[in-house]
């Protein structure tokens, strides 16, 4: 379940959301606190509107939002610039749907690129697919294939899909470390029909 979630992230994209399905008139309140700092229902609500995310999954997203960006912080100390942030904005907007306040907007944004930020810098490096793993993945693919594509053609595409999938297992391990050694209290388990009502 966390690695879809992790997917999603590490891929810097966001699936299409529900639209205002999720987001009315939205009374704020804490779902949980990841050492010590609320995790609130706007993000919770937004998080589910992104993803089309059950209510449980969304709070965990969240909570995996919110340890990774306190991480990202303390590597990843420079805001981003204004212009990125409004580019985020809008890209949330239009897939979120209308109903979310320009606050819950702005601080999904600056969440989501201060992550982006910190796996670009510290995981990515990480990230190393040799020349013989691609040529046996090539030989994988075509084994069955009267005609093959050169492997020339088909080389930086299949490198690409190895590197990506590399990355989500270091995301992985990163959000399982971080739940591990860092204090996550729910306080709220389950979203009542009011609260689906509500604006973030």
């Amino acid at each position: 379940m966390r690695s879809r979630r992790v997917l999603l992230l590490s891929a810097g994209l966001l699936a299409l959301g529900a639209g205002s399905a999720f987001a009315a008139t939205l009374v704020e309140r804490t779902m949980a606190f990841v050492n010590k700092r609320p995790v609130l229902l706007s993000d919770v609500t937004l998080t589910r509107a992104l993803l089309k995310l059950g209510e449980a999954e969304a709070v965990e997203r969240a909570i995996d939002e919110s340890l990774m960006f306190e991480e990202a912080s303390r590597l990843v100390t420079q805001t981003p610039p204004e212009e990125a942030v409004a580019r985020a904005i809008l890209d949330l907007e239009a897939k979120a749907g209308l109903g979310f306040s320009a606050v819950a907007l702005r601080r999904k944004a600056v969440v989501q690129l201060a992550i982006a930020n910190y796996i670009e810098l510290r995981l990515r490096p990480q990230v190393r697919v040799e020349d013989g793993e691609v040529r046996r993945v090539f030989n994988e693919r075509v084994v069955n294939d009267p005609e093959p594509p050169p492997f020339n053609l088909v080389a930086d595409a299949i490198r690409e899909s190895l590197e990506q999938r590399a990355l989500d297992q270091k995301i992985e391990e990163w959000v399982a470390s971080l739940r591990r050694r860092e204090e996550v209290r729910r306080v709220t388990p389950r979203l009542s029909p009011e609260d689906l009502a509500i604006s973030a």
